[in-house]
């Protein structure tokens, strides 16, 4: 990903396209809480940010959509998604009964390979928040979920949970409070514990604990957005707009 201080134009590279560059770029700015819940997206200042052209961040917002990350209203146009307190608890219920037999199935079959994969991965968690990286924090505490799923074995549940994660992010990070007490981290220890354990209806109790905790931490009531300058947001000084 570009330095944000240096502004540089969009030409994509042999692994991603331009629109997936600027899809990871404006899911940072989600979960850094740059772009705020209900925010609209402007795509002709969007643009002039990136230095491309509409069509590309149409083809964005399409994926975003897809994501649940923005909405797109006919006749009125994009908007950062803006999930209600009853969608975060649906979000939170179908993660809890998924991932409770996802837990249930590695804690009937801890290996010590598995275990090692999940000890490496707390590490870089640990490290994001020693760091103070919240917007890694977020991502990391995402993939910890998602490598489980991997490690139960089923693809169709991963791919499933992929997505129920990544709205869940979302919510967390724009919904958190502005000063959270992030203990997912050490919820993720302690579940870790509970799989080294081989007792399938223990994990699943952290799993159900740690899911309600996430959810307990939210905050929805925000303040709508003022004017939105994205070149201020995504650190760009745009000169035209690209063909």
């Amino acid at each position: 990903m570009a330095n944000p201080a240096q502004p540089t134009p969009y030409k994509g590279s042999g692994k991603l396209r331009p629109e997936e560059l600027i899809y990871q770029e404006m899911l940072g700015a989600i979960l850094d809480r740059r772009l705020e819940p209900g925010m609209k997206l402007i795509e002709e200042d969007l643009a002039k940010t990136f230095s491309v052209s509409r069509a590309r961040i149409r083809a964005t917002f399409l994926q975003l959509a897809h994501d649940k990350l923005i909405n797109l209203v006919p006749n009125r146009g994009a908007f950062i998604a803006e999930p209600t307190i009853d969608e975060a608890i649906e979000v939170f219920s179908a993660r809890r009964m998924i991932e409770d037999g996802v837990v249930r199935k590695i804690a009937a079959k801890m290996t010590p390979d598995r275990a090692s994969q999940i000890r490496e991965h707390l590490e870089r968690e640990h490290q994001a928040h020693h760091a103070g990286d919240h917007r890694a924090a977020i991502i990391l505490s995402g993939e910890f979920h998602l490598l489980l799923a991997r490690l139960a074995g089923n693809l169709v549940i991963e791919e499933f949970l992929e997505r129920l994660i990544l709205r869940s992010s979302l919510i967390i990070a724009m919904y958190e409070s502005p000063q959270p007490v992030d203990c997912s981290h050490s919820e993720h220890e302690t579940l870790l514990n509970a799989l080294l354990g081989g007792d399938p209806d223990a994990a699943a109790a952290e799993m159900a604990k740690h899911l309600d905790a996430i959810r307990d931490r939210l905050q929805l009531q925000r303040p709508k957005p003022a004017k939105t300058d994205f070149a201020s947001i995504f650190g760009r000084n745009p000169k035209s707009v690209a063909s």
